[in-house]
């Protein structure tokens, strides 16, 4: 007889939903037949609107106003029903059925009785059906509601939810919240059997596997640990073997464990001397191993794989010299400049995305030369796609637990214990991911309540993020960082203060007045800036595909539905929103079509994107010189859905936007700033190098003209060498010659070259472009072989070889300086290449527009 097995109930299973007579005659839709009721085919595991929207119930929920017309999916009750057929060994060995994923309040039948309840769709649901299953066929029923049925009499009020949290019990839903509405999604409160489903058997168990490596602190040597909670029924064998292998090194080690009824939590450790360690992208090879765990009971062998990395991570938050404190990562001792993005969801139907999808986006973010992705804390936590991703290509990640901005009912101790059993479970499954560096305890909690500086303020969670998170981060999973909250500072200061901890400078382009003026990015001394950004428009080609024909213009419905909140709306109320400020503030216009409008509102986003990197970069510190920042993360990378304006460079049909390339430049391993100094007395040229050796090529800085050529023996080329991990201030320009020469017709440049080839330039205007004598450029393009080379004696800004973000292009969005050539690889396949728009053309004297 088998002692162990399970069979998938993936599949087509029956739909249909309900309104109240659920709640009154639940028997009605839990018996053997279902008669009087309209069952949908539904594949699971899949979102609910996913189904209808396949069966022709409901509209494209990206497109127009589909969204909106499907909000009553998540008003209803929903019923799944499913037949499946039970070995006889099944209903003899503790049988339970496994739901990976619910959305969200569940509770399940198996033959007309029910087995179990569970809301929470940040983890799995397990349920027993010891008698209740028999062998042959049997029905298993599901019924679920979005949340909002379930909490209907929550309070709220209480936990400071405002607008549309009062409807959806925001505070207190353990799903991803994102779906409750945020200024970058719209509210679609998702709902079905969202994972894999599967019946398991077995009277020896083994669960929960984890993972994780300790290296010592002069790395020459790390303890893997493995751990499982194991478990055996009655008349089982009372004891079994718990082994692991590392398969690279042929290592392996065991130990004896006990085997109770309802459980117990095991381990066992294996030395690895002078272990290959996983250093992230920039430092060497993502080294990872393999290792094997297995159980060894009642004539049995129960066996898991995990793929893992050695390396050590730190966070140095010493005091620094200039005040407050350090807020650097270290790992394998070397500190490391995180550069990257915020990480949302990729779906209003989060589910639905697909392995393929998500490792499409991080070779884009790899592309992007970044090192660093911030899980935010308001979707799910990170799939096993990303991470696995992250681990083969480099990348670190920072994982915030799944609280998102509010108050938390952490006074409920019913509420308090679900989600100690939520971070419990995804801290174990993640545990064996080296990418996986920092484990935070919530995105702006902290900084939304005030609990830092007004300590005597009603905090009902300040004990879950305080006590009890960071308990369970040391206790699974020692080998990552916890922080309490993003942004956060120690020493009693502020959440967002900027001299220690991690910082979300919103007040550039959300909270202060004057918020379209991205050149406020200049002065920031954030330690490490995690959250901040600039909205720009979607590019014409996905504005088209999700605005109907008859609604491509601006403020339409469908335009205004899948705008950005602050992007239309301004914090003082009655004043143009963000969005359109910022294309007023810098270029002077507010009439243009639509189209016009896209590509001018793009081509500002990468320029604030632009800013910020720089910004930060240029501060960076190294062991020779103490710099003030050791992050460039904005927000963000991805969408959720088509948006009118977004935060993200990388849009939801994942076509690259405007800010995609430049922001790619700004973060090169080796770069160059020019950068006004914070006293407003100089003007210094810094080289960038982020890179572990030393870098020596030849810089060429100066001043030029925006409307006229730059003269052949002006600013010439000298040899520079910029130390490895390092920002170091490489030539100062004269102020007050720029002043005297005009600073409205003069920028500042800077090119390094290495071998004759360009490696990176910068510019840099005091003057906005609207008021800079910008003329019409004429550019010359040369195509040989590989790459193609344009040139104009002129200043171009904003040069775009693709204006919708779907060609391979290797460059995009980047400006000539005057006589300066500038080379992009390019292959045949692109066809002949063409200057499309510039961002000169923008101005309103040059009459592009009139």
């Amino acid at each position: 007889m088998e002692k162990s097995g399970q069979i998938s109930l993936n599949g087509t299973w029956e739909l249909t939903y309900a309104e109240g007579d659920l709640l009154v005659n639940p028997d009605r839709y839990t018996g053997p037949r279902l008669e009087g009721r309209r069952l949908l085919p539904a594949a699971v595991p899949a979102p609910i609107h996913q189904v209808l929207q396949d069966a022709g119930w409901i509209d494209d929920i990206n497109i127009g106003l589909g969204s909106l017309k499907a909000r009553w999916v998540e008003e209803q009750f929903w019923v799944y029903r499913h037949t499946f057929t039970a070995p006889q060994a099944a209903c003899e060995n503790r049988p339970q059925i496994v739901f990976e994923r619910l959305e969200y309040a569940a509770v399940a039948w198996l033959n007309g009785q029910e087995i179990g309840r569970h809301a929470n769709a940040h983890r799995q649901a397990q349920f027993d059906v010891s008698g209740c299953l028999r062998p042959g066929e049997n029905l298993l029923v599901v019924q679920l509601d979005a949340g909002m049925h379930a909490l209907a009499d929550a309070p709220v009020l209480r936990y400071g939810a405002a607008g549309s949290d009062r409807l959806t019990k925001r505070p207190w839903q353990r799903k991803p919240e994102y779906q409750c509405g945020w200024d970058w999604n719209p509210r679609l409160m998702n709902v079905g059997i969202l994972g894999d489903v599967r019946l398991e058997w077995g009277r020896v168990r083994m669960e929960e596997v984890s993972v994780f490596a300790q290296v010592s602190p002069d790395l020459s040597q790390a303890v893997l640990t493995a751990r499982a909670t194991v478990s055996g029924s009655d008349g089982a064998a009372p004891s079994g073997t718990l082994r692991v292998q590392l398969l690279e090194t042929g290592q392996a080690a065991e130990a004896p464990v006990f085997l109770p009824p309802d459980g117990t939590r095991s381990e066992v450790t294996v030395v690895v001397p002078r272990p290959r360690l996983w250093q992230p992208c920039g430092q060497g090879k993502p080294h990872l191993h393999t290792v094997v765990v297995m159980l060894q009971a009642g004539g049995e062998t129960q066996t898991v794989t995990r793929r893992t990395g050695f390396r050590r991570v730190e966070m140095d938050q010493s005091p620094h010299p200039a005040g407050g404190r350090r807020f650097t990562l270290r790992i394998n001792n070397r500190p490391v400049f995180c550069c990257g993005a915020n990480w949302i969801p990729g779906d209003m139907l989060y589910s639905a995305v697909t392995p393929e999808r998500t490792e499409r986006l991080v070779a884009a973010a790899r592309d992007a030369n970044f090192n660093f992705l911030r899980v935010w804390g308001g979707g799910p936590y990170a799939d096993p796609a990303l991470c696995a991703a992250c681990d083969r290509n480099g990348l670190l990640l920072w994982q915030d637990c799944a609280f998102a901005w509010g108050m938390y009912p952490g006074d409920d101790p019913g509420w308090t214990a679900e989600a100690v059993r939520e971070v419990t479970q995804a801290v174990r499954a993640r545990a064996h991911h080296p990418s996986l560096v920092v484990w935070c305890g919530n995105n702006e909690v902290e900084w939304g309540c005030g609990d830092d500086v007004r300590p005597e303020q009603f905090a009902p969670h300040r004990r879950l993020f305080d006590v009890l998170l960071p308990g369970i981060v040391q206790a699974e999973d020692p080998s990552k960082f916890y922080w309490r909250s993003s942004p956060s500072s120690p020493d009693g200061l502020p959440a967002n203060d900027p001299s220690a901890g991690d910082q979300h400078p919103w007040d550039v382009s959300l909270f202060d007045p004057g918020g379209a003026d991205f050149w406020k990015y200049r002065r920031r001394t954030d330690r490490f800036a995690d959250e901040g950004g600039v909205l720009g428009a979607s590019s014409p080609a996905t504005l088209r595909q999700f605005l109907p024909p008859n609604e491509r213009f601006l403020l339409s419905p469908s335009w205004d539905h899948h705008d950005n909140v602050n992007a239309s709306a301004d914090l003082t109320p009655g004043v143009l929103g963000r969005a359109y400020q910022t294309v007023e503030l810098w270029l002077g216009r507010r009439a243009l079509t639509w189209e016009d409008h896209a590509f001018a509102s793009a081509l500002l986003q990468a320029e604030g994107l632009t800013e910020y990197v720089c910004n930060y970069r240029r501060r960076m510190g190294s062991s020779r010189r103490m710099g003030s920042s050791s992050a460039a993360v904005f927000w963000m990378f991805n969408d959720s859905w088509p948006t009118t304006h977004g935060w993200a460079i990388v849009d939801y049909y994942e076509r690259k936007k405007l800010a995609f390339h430049p922001v790619r430049r700004a973060c090169l391993p080796v770069s160059v700033v020019v950068a006004e100094e914070d006293d407003g007395t100089g003007i210094s040229v810094y080289g960038v190098n982020a890179t572990w050796k030393d870098w020596t090529g030849d810089l060429r800085c100066g001043l030029f003209a925006v409307s006229e050529a730059m003269p052949p023996d002006a600013a010439q080329p000298v040899s520079v060498t910029l130390p490895a991990q390092a920002s170091v201030v490489l030539a100062s320009l004269d102020r007050e010659e720029w002043n005297r020469r005009g600073v409205a017709r003069y920028g500042a440049f800077a090119v390094l070259s290495q071998n004759s080839v360009m490696q990176a330039q910068h510019r840099l205007f005091r003057t906005r472009f609207k008021d800079l004598p910008l003329s019409a450029p004429i550019i010359t393009v040369v195509q040989n072989e590989n790459q193609v080379t344009l040139l104009s004696e002129t200043f171009a800004w904003g040069v775009c070889l693709d204006i919708d973000g779907e060609q391979p292009v290797a460059d995009n969005c980047f400006d000539l300086l005057p006589g300066i050539p500038y080379t992009v690889p390019w292959s045949a396949a692109l066809g002949p290449p063409q200057v499309l728009r510039t961002g000169s053309e923008l101005l309103p004297r040059l009459g592009h527009f009139e």
